[in-house]
């Protein structure tokens, strides 16, 4: 009985024991810096393992492994910022909302706001030295800066030569967005926007033509029916692409006096936005779009095809860049970052 007893209370204090036992708090889960919710509007490529990703929320990402890990750096600012541009690989430029630039001159690791002279949205920028930029974005609005971005100047951006119009093109083409800006040099400079404006300077940017009714033909029979164009790239001082909705590519061949409709896989049959395209000097490319849409060109002479990027994409791709002719980047929505190291054979996401 005694033993029985014994056996009984000690039984009783393991389970009050067990019962009063204070559980170890568990150690919070690391924070991610990317998620399903970032959306992703540019890359740029520093070096080859170098590289800065832009988007929504002000948010900045810098990785220097190749995509492998990642860092979040300040930004100073909860606007989206829509385009990141490096002039070498310490020196480098963001635009995005509410007129905002940002200015690194350590790589990216750090960035300054620049004083932008308009709360416009500015969609794109680009440099063609440390001190020469144009940003380009809503209501026909530009602004250009000559000293690094110490001071910019705002412009508005409209043909030079006059051309007849109806009364209904006139309104509709009243301070189209500019989506893109591109230049080859101090002098040469290309502008895409809203109701298929493509306009052209080639004395850097005192004066500017619009030359998008060179579209005009079989194809597009009216001007109202020129399609937006998101995105511009150059490979040369005269070959040059824009893309944009119902999934037209538009090309030069004349430094951007004429443009013409450039020939797409027929069975690809496109007709979501295209958003950015990213040409080699000797005019192979890819480009990005809706709908995880990628085409690639394996010569300037051959037409668009599409690309797979050996997974299931159910979202936008805003951004393509290459570092090289093996090393890539595309970004895009559901916090996308994809990166190549064999010219695209193969695509692997980035995870942090």
């Amino acid at each position: 009985m005694r033993r029985w007893l014994v056996a009984a209370l000690g039984m009783a204090a393991l389970f009050a024991t067990g019962c009063h036992r204070v559980e170890e708090p568990l150690p919070p889960l690391p924070e991610r810096l990317i998620s399903i919710s970032d959306k992703f509007f540019d890359v740029a490529a520093l070096d080859a393992d170098t590289a800065i990703v832009v988007g929504y929320g002000g948010k900045i990402l810098r990785t220097e492994d190749g995509g492998f890990t990642w860092a979040r750096i300040p930004s100073g600012t909860d606007e989206a910022l829509y385009r990141v541009r490096f002039v070498d690989s310490q020196r480098g430029w963001i635009c995005g909302q509410d007129g905002v630039i940002l200015h690194s001159e350590d790589g990216g690791r750090s960035w300054t706001r620049q004083n932008s002279g308009t709360n416009a949205y500015l969609f794109s920028l680009h440099f063609v030295d440390h001190e020469f930029g144009w940003a380009v974005g809503d209501k026909s609005l530009a602004v250009h800066t000559r000293d690094g971005g110490r001071t910019w100047t705002l412009h508005k951006i409209t043909s030079a030569v006059a051309e007849a119009q109806s009364a209904e093109e006139a309104l509709a083409e009243q301070d189209p967005i500019l989506y893109d800006v591109f230049f080859r040099d101090r002098d040469h400079g290309w502008v895409s926007g809203e109701f298929g404006r493509l306009f052209q300077t080639t004395d850097g940017g005192t004066t500017w033509v619009a030359r998008e009714r060179s579209l005009l033909g079989p194809e597009i029979v009216d001007v109202l029916a020129i399609p937006t164009f998101f995105g511009l790239s150059f490979a040369s001082a005269n070959e040059g692409v824009a893309v944009g909705l119902e999934g037209k590519i538009a090309r030069t061949v004349d430094g951007g006096r004429t443009w013409k409709l450039d020939a797409v896989d027929a069975a690809s049959a496109l007709t979501d936005p295209l958003f950015a395209p990213f040409l080699f000097p000797e005019g192979t490319g890819w480009v990005v779009g809706a709908s995880g849409q990628v085409l690639r060109r394996s010569s300037a002479v051959e037409p668009w095809l599409p690309a797979s990027l050996g997974m299931e994409v159910a979202t936008w791709l805003r951004s393509v860049t290459w570092w090289n002719h093996d090393i890539g980047w595309i970004v895009g929505g559901y916090g996308l970052i994809l990166t190549t190291r064999d010219g695209g054979h193969t695509w692997t996401p980035a995870l942090a």
